[in-house]
């Protein structure tokens, strides 16, 4: 059969009149299943980017930890001092072995993203004891304009606080020469190696939270001048690393019993 150009073109049209588009219900319905699946998704997707970000956190603890311990085989079994606001800047030669130098403006700059570029405002890490250990480079002199961050100081979900801050881990402050060991006190030199009570259970490092971050020094009983110090938490559980030089991935309620009145003594009192 031959068709003429006038059935022809009808034929076409009634074809493509038979073809069936989407209607506007039909893609609601589309539209609203794909909402549902990226609800779904985004909160696996957001715990996995974390569960990255605690991972690497945990490895910068391990190479900090493992400084600290080869610091004080160098230097007759004695950990490196915690540290406090101003000193090793002030008096560096009788502060040398403080693990970090933070400087005395600390004490009166708000911490906050807007500080990052104020002169004096982080925390040194270049100019501590274990840097050394960590870089295989030499101590360096303070430089109130030295804005550079080494990256194993750093705890990757602090963000842009804690990159402005350039170090997000502090040690156990109870380390200090002075302070309570067992029944008595940390001798001037300072904490030794071989004198920790069950080194697995007494706590080297915290991975603080930056907007408490005031000194290198954390001490669970101390209430800074913004907000009581605490710990970055990765989802439910937070990194922190022991004298032994083991890391462990503690969650909120074995956080809160190692600052109980019972768990200070049993995890930051290192003579108990």
């Amino acid at each position: 059969m031959v068709l003429s150009s006038t059935t022809g073109r009808a034929f076409l049209e009634s074809r493509r009149r038979g073809v069936s588009g989407f209607s506007l219900i039909e893609l609601l319905v589309v539209i609203v299943v794909i909402a549902i699946m990226a609800a779904l998704l985004l909160p696996a997707l957001s715990r996995t980017k974390e569960h990255a970000r605690s991972t690497a956190c945990r490895s910068n603890m391990k190479q900090l930890s493992l400084a600290f311990l080869m610091y004080a085989e160098d230097n007759e079994e004695t950990f490196p001092w915690p540290g406090a606001v101003g000193r090793a800047i002030n008096s560096p030669d009788a502060y040398t072995p403080d693990w970090l130098a933070t400087p005395q403006e600390m004490s009166s700059t708000p911490i906050a993203v807007s500080s990052a570029n104020v002169p004096g405002f982080g925390h040194n890490a270049e100019c501590g004891s274990i840097y050394p250990y960590v870089t295989s480079q030499p101590k360096k002199g303070y430089d109130p304009n030295f804005k550079e961050s080494t990256s194993v100081y750093r705890c990757p979900s602090t963000g842009k606080l804690g990159e402005a801050l350039r170090v997000n881990y502090s040690a156990n402050a109870w380390m200090e020469p002075g302070r309570d060991f067992s029944n008595g006190k940390v001798p001037p030199r300072g904490l030794m190696t071989t004198v920790v009570t069950d080194p697995s259970r007494k706590i080297l490092l915290v991975n603080e939270e930056p907007e408490g971050m005031i000194s290198p020094a954390f001490d669970p009983r101390f209430a800074p001048r913004i907000r009581q110090r605490t710990v970055v938490f990765h989802g439910e559980r937070s990194n922190i690393s022991f004298m032994d030089g083991h890391i462990e991935y503690v969650s909120r309620r074995e956080y809160d019993q190692m600052r109980s009145n019972i768990g200070i003594d049993l995890y930051f009192n290192a003579g108990k």
